[in-house]
C-alpha cells in the first residue's frame, strides 16, 4: 500500500540515526529507486545485502537513515564511512559519502539538511569526505553543489571518466599515437597471473604508486589471498601482473561484483524497445553496447588497480587490451574503469569505444576547503569498483 505523507511531515516524527542491520531492506529500497537516462529507465541494486555490498566500499563503515516514525518508513539515507588511503604518499584515513537516496514522496521537504545536521555531528578524523557525483544525478548536484545553509561545503577538485569499454579503436590509429610520445624502452615486459608469492611485491607496488597518484586505497592483498569481506568477488588470481627486468610495473584485477551490486534494466522508451533487436545486431559492427532484456542486468567486470607508471601509455593500452580479452573468455568482453582528466592515460580514452559517464570529484567539508593540504602534482586516483 502506498503511504502518502502529508505536504508537511511532522518534524517530530523524524529521526535520524545509524542504519542497523534491521534496515537491510529498507535500504535497498531507497537504493533501487529508478532513474531514467538516455531513454532507459535503470535500478542500481544491492541484491542480497546492502551492508554485505557497503563491505566493499569501507573499512569502516557510516550507514545513516532518516525514519518517519510516524508512517514506521525510512525516507533517506546516506553513507559516509572511511578506508586507509594513500594521501600524499603517506597512509590516512579517507571518508567517502556516497548513497545519498531521498524517498521520491519526500523530496521537497528539506530532509537532505536534516542529514547534513547530522553529517556535521559525524564528519571528523577527517573533516572531509571525497565525493563524486556524476553529470546525469541531477537531484544529487542540486543538493550538494548549489551552496545550501545547513550542508557541508563543497569543494571541486576536477572532472573524472567512467568508460565501460567495449571496443580498443583502430589499432593503427592508437599505435600512430604511442609512437608520437617519447616513453623510455626497457626491457621486454613479462605477464602473469597473481599467486600467493607476488603479495609482498603487489603491496609495494601500490606504495609505488602512491608517489604519482594521490587517494590510492592503501591495499594489503594478504587480505584478498584470505577471503576478506573488502576484496568480496574477487580473488588473488584474478589479477594480472606486469614485469620488466624483473620489477613489477603494472597490474589490474579482473572483479566480477554481479554477486552483490547490479544496475537492472527496468523499462525502454517505445523507440528504443522497437529498434532494440536492430540495434543489439549492429553492435557486432559499431561495436556499441548490447542493450539487455527487461529485467536482466548489465554485465560488465570492473578493473581492481589498474596502475602503471602515469607515463607508461603503451602498458596501459596493452592492459587493458588483456583485460577485455580475459573477460569476454568469461563469456563477458566488456571492462569498466575510472580515470580523472588529469591522468595522462586518459588521453586514451579518446580512441576507445563504449558508454562514458563524466562526473566530478571533489570533496565537502564544515571546516573549509581542504584542496590546499594536498599535493598538486599527485594524479586523484579512483577505484571505481568502490565509488
Amino acid at each position: 500500500m502506498k503511504i502518502n505523507p502529508p505536504t508537511s511531515p511532522n518534524q517530530n516524527s523524524l529521526i535520524t540515526r545509524e542504519a542497523t542491520l534491521a534496515d537491510d531492506q529498507a535500504l535497498r529500497a531507497l537504493i533501487a529507486v529508478p532513474m531514467t537516462t538516455k531513454g532507459v529507465q535503470i535500478s542500481f541494486q544491492r541484491e542480497p545485502s546492502y551492508f554485505k555490498a557497503s563491505d566493499i566500499l569501507y573499512r569502516h563503515k557510516l550507514h545513516v537513515v532518516i525514519e518517519d516514525t510516524e508512517h514506521q518508513k525510512n525516507v533517506a539515507c546516506y553513507s559516509n564511512g572511511h578506508r586507509p588511503c594513500y594521501v600524499d604518499k603517506a597512509i590516512q584515513n579517507v571518508r567517502y559519502a556516497s548513497d545519498l537516496r531521498v524517498d521520491p514522496n519526500y523530496r521537497g521537504k528539506s530532509l537532505v539538511k536534516v542529514l547534513g545536521a547530522h553529517v556535521k555531528q559525524t564528519l571528523h578524523e577527517p573533516d572531509f569526505s571525497q565525493m563524486i557525483i556524476f553529470n546525469d544525478n541531477y537531484a544529487a548536484r542540486a543538493a550538494i553543489q548549489t551552496g545550501k545553509s545547513g550542508i557541508p561545503d563543497y569543494y571541486d577538485e576536477g572532472l573524472i571518466e567512467t568508460l565501460t569499454l567495449t571496443h580498443l579503436g583502430n589499432k593503427r590509429t592508437i599505435k600512430a599515437f604511442l609512437n608520437h610520445r617519447t616513453e623510455t624502452e626497457r626491457g621486454e615486459i613479462k605477464t602473469c597471473q597473481a599467486r600467493p608469492e607476488h603479495i609482498t611485491a603487489m603491496n609495494r607496488f601500490i606504495a609505488e604508486m602512491s608517489q604519482h597518484y594521490n587517494f590510492i586505497p592503501a591495499y594489503n592483498f594478504a587480505e584478498l589471498h584470505a577471503g576478506h569481506p573488502y576484496f568480496s568477488g574477487l580473488q588473488l588470481s584474478d589479477f594480472q601482473l606486469y614485469f620488466q627486468d624483473g620489477k613489477l610495473v603494472g597490474m589490474f584485477g579482473l572483479w566480477d561484483q554481479h554477486t552483490i551490486k547490479q544496475t537492472k534494466i527496468l523499462h525502454y522508451s517505445s523507440v528504443i524497445g522497437l529498434v532494440r533487436p536492430i540495434y543489439n545486431v549492429l553492435t557486432k559492427v559499431t561495436k556499441g553496447m548490447p542493450l539487455p532484456k527487461l529485467g536482466d542486468s548489465v554485465r560488465y567486470h570492473v578493473l581492481h588497480s589498474l596502475l602503471c607508471h602515469p607515463q607508461q601509455l603503451a602498458l596501459h593500452h596493452s592492459m587493458l587490451e588483456d583485460a577485455q580479452k580475459i573477460s569476454k573468455q568469461r563469456g563477458v568482453g566488456v571492462v569498466s574503469f575510472t580515470l580523472s582528466h588529469q591522468d595522462p592515460r586518459f588521453q586514451l580514452n579518446q580512441f576507445y569505444k563504449g558508454e562514458r559517464l563524466t562526473g566530478m570529484h571533489g570533496f565537502i567539508s564544515f571546516q573549509g576547503d581542504p584542496r590546499p593540504k594536498f599535493n598538486k602534482h599527485l594524479i586523484p586516483y579512483l577505484e571505481v569498483g568502490r565509488i
